[in-house]
């Protein structure tokens, strides 16, 4: 059985996540070298200390990324040299921390906002949100102003939370999105889906429904690290 390094058992929330994170990692790092067959589902299901249905979701995430690819009845294997090498360059373009992680920072931390922000949000909090989204409705909006709307819009969420910690963080990780922004914002309907995930979280926080709003705010933030990772692995040929 391949030797794998470095897992560490995974609880709770948003298992296959933060599995397809670690996988990520362990592949980057040389772990599971180019061309290498991955252990069984069952073995590595083990090894991470998840269920195989979790396991099984992880390894789909990972193989949208272009990280691996599996050979139906024979196994899963990690992809070539010169296609690890292109995802690398890609996958590792913000202080070494992939898109998965940094997707997997920030699932949470906006679910987590924008929950609290249902609970607590003053009607001055609302009626700012709503302001932010007609703004970015403009079609004449330049990419760049969309961008900047869009990092005001998830600031104002945290703000509702009032949480000053939460808006912290916010500001903090912010940056670290900005590539993969300019690269995807142009893409067909992007806007549109922005301002559609944007409008269902501002109505579940506004009508103070915490579950809902957390749920808006990760599907929102789950579909644009979709788009990127769509956009990445078309961009290898």
């Amino acid at each position: 059985m391949t030797d794998v390094h470095a897992i560490e058992p995974v609880r709770r929330l948003k298992v296959a996540d933060s599995v397809a994170a670690q996988l990520q990692q362990l592949i980057v790092e040389g772990q599971f070298p180019p061309g290498s067959k991955l252990p069984a589902e069952r073995v590595l299901a083990e090894e991470f200390g998840v269920g195989r249905s979790s396991m099984r979701e992880a390894l789909r995430m990972v193989e949208s990324s272009g990280m691996i690819r599996t050979a139906h009845g024979v196994g899963v294997f990690v992809t070539s040299t010169e296609k690890q090498s292109a995802l690398r360059s890609e996958l590792l373009i913000v202080d070494d921390y992939t898109v998965a992680e940094l997707f997997e920072a920030r699932v949470n931390l906006e679910g987590q906002s924008a929950g609290l922000a249902a609970k607590r949000v003053s009607r001055a909090d609302g009626e700012r949100l709503r302001k932010i989204l007609k703004r970015s409705e403009a079609p004449e909006l330049t990419d760049e102003e969309f961008i900047e709307c869009d990092a005001e819009f998830h600031l104002a969420i945290a703000a509702a939370s009032q949480n000053r910690l939460l808006v912290k963080m916010h500001e903090t990780i912010r940056p670290l999105f900005r590539a993969y922004s300019r690269r995807v914002i142009q893409l067909p309907g992007r806007r549109d889906r922005a301002q559609a995930g944007h409008l269902a979280i501002v109505e579940a926080v506004t009508a103070r429904r915490s579950r809902e709003a957390r749920s808006a705010a990760v599907a929102h933030i789950r579909e644009v690290e979709r788009d990127i990772l769509d956009h990445l692995q078309g961009g290898q040929g």
